[in-house]
């Protein structure tokens, strides 16, 4: 009898240990704090929602990689960390010709992840989407990334003219969550100083970038709702009739100057 309630006294010592350790959560993921080691650092710049899973720790053994990254800091201090990514292409095997590098900052303390700077070659066309997506948002992880070709369909199958807004700014949308910390539990979504944030309802407190609201029905930007017919299906049909509308502009007014000239 005794043993059994030694027993259940570590395991409730345990557990009460575990709770008290400090944690944040990054999405459907939670960092323990504080953020100790270089793989630690690395894990929180993943969790934060960057696409850089598939890189892999540059060492004195690793040759012919063209994803890597370096961690500097020192564990133990309240430094923060630098986190150095680095993607390369063309003849990697003797050091690759071109590279990019992502560099990010991960506080030890509170475990924050922000974007610090970007430099080095222009990626190539066929380089990982999430890559390309930071280097057109100069940093950021979510949001439009400019469309500069559309792939034709396939020989023999059949095409579509039309392309689904609704779907596309859904996706921006989602992408754009994904990169939000939690509200805190006094925040004022009325507050226009509060900064961007997701509300335990899944609605956005805060100033929201250019085409973030989402086109589904709820509330976002401060409890302001939006209709599953808003202005997001809508938009595309507005720009083309302003487009429209400047050709036309344009087309008279050289008509007019023609008929004056002759």
């Amino acid at each position: 009898m005794k043993t059994k309630r030694g027993l259940q006294f570590l395991l409730t010592l345990s557990l009460l240990f575990a709770a008290a350790l400090p944690v944040r959560a990054h999405g459907s993921t939670s960092i323990e704090l504080p953020i100790d080691t270089p793989a630690e650092a690395h894990a929180a710049v993943i969790a934060s929602g960057t696409p850089f899973g598939d890189f892999v720790l540059l060492d004195d053994a690793l040759i012919g990689a063209s994803q890597y990254y370096e961690v500097k800091g020192e564990p133990g201090s309240s430094a923060t960390w630098i986190i150095v990514y680095t993607y390369g292409w063309g003849d990697c095997q003797a050091g690759c010709i071109s590279s990019h590098t992502f560099v990010y900052q991960v506080d030890q303390v509170s475990g924050a992840v922000s974007f610090d700077s970007h430099q080095g070659d222009s990626l190539p066309a066929d380089a990982p989407e999430g890559l390309l997506m930071i280097e057109a948002l100069n940093g950021a992880t979510g949001g439009i990334v400019p469309i500069t070709e559309v792939e034709p369909a396939p020989s023999g199958q059949p095409g579509s003219d039309e392309t689904d807004w609704a779907i596309l700014y859904e996706d921006w949308y989602n992408d754009f969550i994904a990169t939000l910390e939690p509200c805190a539990s006094d925040v004022d979504p009325a507050d226009p100083a509060v900064v961007t944030c997701l509300l335990p309802d899944g609605s956005v407190a805060g100033p929201m970038p250019l085409f973030a609201p989402a086109p589904g029905p709820g509330p976002v930007d401060g409890g302001e709702a939006h209709g599953g017919d808003g202005w997001v299906h809508e938009l595309p049909k507005i720009i083309l009739a302003v487009l429209l509308a400047w050709v036309g502009g344009a087309a008279l007014v050289g008509w007019r100057k023609s008929r004056a000239n002759s």
